[in-house]
């Protein structure tokens, strides 16, 4: 039976662990039945520990969060594609961090909370979101392994929101322009990419015996050289006809067993870059953002960002300024999104192109090329009518500003005042003013114009200094 008593700084009690030892606690209790309570909840968590009810420790290791993140690398992250990212991510922002050196068992979610938080103005919103995730993998694999018994508090803590933003695509004109400024061997491996919607690691996983050519059938069952693709199921991709002959030439040109390899025939790593590829191509073929002018004389330095690239003279010194192209942020992934807003451009099923991409989804699809549908939201927004279309301005020509006439009436306006009701005063109308009309230029109507109070419609015969100032 355990015992409390009192010291200077409050109550202490002693108590047998499940080994049949004693043990002294210090607690923090204000009154000596406090301590008492405390006692009683200790000497209940031994007993369940000697008939095997509980494990004698949460954190039997005595690991800290940097140990746990360490041993989560080496046993489950070290399999995964992902992997160089993902040391790169935990050493950085978790091994590193001063939570890395607290024990298991004294984590809480608010200090996993506090980190993520400390993370907000130097890491986008997915990124910190990768961050908690890491750490609730590490202790979901450390409670299968009997690592860690207690409760996951990276779980209880919120993710954070991430906005999805209209993703950059080439349209269908720029496709063939991109296509003409690649080399034979850049053409064969993009035109893969493009006519079948794969992932990089799918596309350089291709192997030649996965390739139907009769029936124009590929499947996709590799991520690089991993014998599965990121959702780990195998997927078949229809060829379009139209890319046959691309397939064709890869798999009789190319030695090896991949589809598309580099030209020793090895197959295409996580080393392989091709947005250097995609970007000088896209800057020769002119599909730039827009075009920064640089003034010719060095020791000018003046540069303006224009939406051409018209040569035009610096405005400093009077040299000519050179435009260079700034190439718009299309990643190699963004291919994949072509092809996926193509097809559904031109009226392609959506569920058709979910299991095409292999989205487990058709919600992930539709949420994220929706708007490429051809009647995306057409019939709703057309609802939307006022009979503003006759009010539209006219276009004025190219370099010249619409002429503004007081004192005119332009049709559409006298259209509209005819459906509403409303008479419409004009000078030009009328040959000569008639006694007490008010005149009122550019149409407005007369309804809505004050009289002399400031606040009643203009009345017949009104007359006077008020009205002269009015005209």
């Amino acid at each position: 039976m355990g015992t409390v008593y009192g010291y200077k700084q409050g109550w202490r009690f002693k108590y047998k662990d499940a080994a049949g030892k004693w043990q002294t606690v210090t607690t923090k209790a204000e009154t000596k039945a406090q301590a008492k309570s405390q006692m009683r909840e200790k000497e209940l968590e031994a007993e369940r520990q000697r008939l095997g009810l509980a494990p004698l420790s949460l954190n039997p290791e005595g690991w800290t969060i940097g140990e746990l993140m360490h041993w989560w690398l080496d046993t489950y992250s070290a399999h995964r594609e992902s992997h160089e990212k993902s040391i790169g991510t935990v050493r950085n922002h978790i091994i590193e961090s001063p939570l890395a050196s607290k024990r298991l068992e004294h984590v809480i979610p608010g200090d996993i909370e506090q980190l993520l938080q400390s993370k907000a103005g130097a890491l986008a919103p997915g990124t910190v979101n990768h961050v908690r995730q890491f750490l609730v993998r590490a202790f979901n694999k450390a409670r299968r392994a009997g690592k860690w018994f207690g409760s996951n508090p990276a779980e209880e803590v919120e993710t954070r929101r991430v906005p999805e933003n209209v993703v950059d695509i080439l349209k269908p004109e720029e496709v063939v322009p991109f296509f003409m400024q690649l080399d034979v061997d850049q053409r064969v491996v993009f035109a893969g990419a493009i006519s079948s919607g794969l992932r990089k690691g799918e596309l350089c996983g291709l192997l030649k015996k996965s390739l139907d050519l009769p029936r124009r059938l590929v499947v996709a069952s590799h991520s690089y050289a991993r014998p599965f693709p990121k959702s780990k199921k195998q997927r078949v991709v229809r060829i379009p006809e139209e890319f046959v002959s691309f397939y064709e030439y890869a798999l009789r040109t190319y030695p090896g067993p991949w589809l598309f390899p580099h030209k020793d025939g090895s197959m295409r790593d996580t080393t392989w870059q091709p947005e250097d590829v995609l970007r000088r191509a896209l800057k020769r073929a002119g599909i730039v953002a827009s075009y920064r002018h640089v003034c010719r004389r060095k020791t000018c330095r003046y540069s303006e960002e224009r939406p051409d690239a018209a040569i035009r003279p610096c405005p400093r010194c009077g040299y000519k300024l050179w435009p260079k192209g700034i190439t718009r942020h299309i990643r190699f992934h963004d291919i994949r999104h072509t092809y996926a807003s193509v097809l559904l451009m031109f009226g392609a099923n959506l569920v058709s192109v979910q299991k095409l991409l292999g989205h487990s989804d058709p919600k992930i699809t539709e949420r994220r090329y929706g708007h490429m549908l051809p009647d995306f939201m057409k019939s709703e927004v057309d609802r939307l009518r006022f009979g503003l279309d006759r009010l539209a301005p006219a276009l004025p020509p190219a370099g010249h500003a619409a002429p503004v006439r007081s004192g005119s009436t332009s049709q559409p306006l006298a259209g509209l005042g005819s459906r509403l009701g409303i008479p419409l005063v004009s000078a030009e109308r009328s040959g000569k003013r008639e006694a007490g009309a008010l005149e009122i230029s550019r149409g407005v109507p007369a309804s809505c114009m004050a009289g002399c109070t400031g606040l009643e419609p203009v009345a017949s015969g009104v007359t006077g200094r008020r009205y002269n100032q009015l005209n």
